[in-house]
């Protein structure tokens, strides 16, 4: 959850000092699969990345975590972490126990109420990558992406990679990066340096809001 000053008041309504910093390098791992829940983590700086292990074997990243941002929030409420927590650049945050977050939640409706709408929109988001990666082809479920992620003038977000949009498709960066040319061809975006990409139209906006899952390859 990015939310300026969630972090700093949920703190304050716990005892003081009750916070502590972790500081992690790349390839780190803040918790693993199975783990005891640490608690309410919040990034102040760098990028941790949240993968989940199914019963198959297969490795399936769920989560980045950025700069300001809390992390692995259900966790609280669970029994143990139901992901791996790894940092993907060096990274600073603060780990507030999961007691004191509990008891601070019972005693601040307030930063409770906005918890709870927090957690409520992270699932819709995770559904909707569910839904994004019924989509096919490739094609158009790479331009579902970008529309979801584009701003007004078709630009992504600085901070979003290619690789991160693949991971969040379930594919390889080789696919998306084919993908991004067929839909270069088609001039339905750009590219204007290397690693970005940036929608042409708003027909592309459209064609990414009506594509549904299971569509012709």
């Amino acid at each position: 959850m990015s939310l300026p000053g969630f972090f700093d008041r949920l703190e304050q309504a716990c005892p003081a000092g009750s916070a502590r910093t972790i500081a992690l390098e790349p390839g780190q791992v803040l918790f693993r699969q199975g783990d005891d829940p640490p608690g309410l983590l919040f990034l102040t700086d760098g990028q941790v990345e949240l993968v989940r292990h199914t019963d198959a074997g297969r490795r399936v990243r769920i989560h980045t975590a950025r700069k300001d941002e809390t992390f692995a929030e259900a966790s609280i409420f669970a029994d143990h972490c139901h992901c791996d927590a790894v940092a993907a650049a060096p990274s600073n945050l603060r780990l507030l126990p999961r007691r004191l977050a509990l008891r601070a939640f019972e005693a601040r409706p307030d930063l409770a109420n906005v918890f709870s709408l927090h957690l409520a929109q992270s699932l819709m988001k995770a559904r909707r990558l569910l839904e994004l990666r019924a989509i096919t082809p490739l094609t158009e479920r790479a331009l579902a992406r970008l529309s979801d992620l584009a701003d007004a003038e078709g630009a992504l977000p600085p901070e979003m990679s290619l690789m991160s949009i693949a991971a969040d498709l379930d594919v390889t960066a080789p696919a998306l990066y084919r993908a991004i040319a067929v839909l270069e061809q088609r001039g339905q975006l750009t590219r204007p340096e290397r690693g970005r990409v940036r929608l042409l139209s708003d027909q592309s906006h459209q064609t990414a809001q009506s594509a549904k899952p299971g569509g012709r390859s």
